[in-house]
């Protein structure tokens, strides 16, 4: 019982992890390929999870759970966030690479002007959204980052404004990704207390 309780709570963690793994990978895939990676690891968990429940132990299975739903939180945002941060990434490139100060290149500050905007949005008033969204879509195709279908995805996405910070993440801290790793801490914590006492029993029946 304990080898196989070790095989399919690892068999699961894993899972997870290449599901968290595959959405912080996904704004480094082409768009068209961030679908089919997402769902297949969406149901590496699902099939992962299955199994465990199957075992019959309640604190194991409720931590399992707790974990699988937060990569149901992340699958909610993750094609977003993607755009979002790819977006960001190419626009960052896009600076002017020697003084950006006394930069005369339009395209260099579109670029800039683009990226400030995208990372202040979830700050904004929704008046303020309102009246510099016709600055965003200019400064976004000016920039020559973005395609024209991906200034489409950038404007189809700057309507997530309540999960904002989860979307962009940040550069000391990334809010949705430290929820997945406080609550696959609580499932490790939860699989090696009845790692544990499933030896301890064994131990004691051996013994007697």
């Amino acid at each position: 019982m304990e080898s196989l309780l070790r095989t399919v709570c690892t068999e699961f963690l894993r899972a997870a992890d290449l599901f968290a793994r595959a959405v912080d990978e996904l704004p480094d895939l082409p768009h068209e390929h961030r679908r089919g990676l997402l769902t297949e690891r969406a149901g590496g968990v699902a099939e992962a999870l299955s199994r465990l429940e199957l075992l019959g132990l309640p604190a194991v299975t409720a931590r399992a759970q707790s974990l699988s739903a937060q990569c149901r939180r992340l699958e909610k945002v993750a094609m977003k966030r993607a755009v979002l941060r790819s977006a960001l990434d190419r626009l960052e490139a896009s600076w002017c690479p020697r003084n950006a100060e006394e930069c005369e290149d339009p395209h260099h500050s579109s670029a800039y002007v683009a990226w400030d905007l995208l990372t202040r949005w979830g700050q904004m008033e929704a008046e303020e959204r309102w009246e510099e969204l016709e600055l965003l879509e200019f400064v976004l195709e000016d920039s020559r980052a973005l395609n024209a279908v991906q200034v489409e995805q950038v404007l189809d996405a700057v309507n997530c404004v309540a999960a904002w910070n989860e979307l962009i993440g940040g550069w000391a801290r990334d809010p949705l990704m430290e929820r997945f790793d406080a609550v696959r801490a609580e499932y490790v914590a939860a699989t090696h207390d009845s790692l544990h006492r499933l030896a301890e029993r064994s131990s004691a029946a051996a013994a007697a």
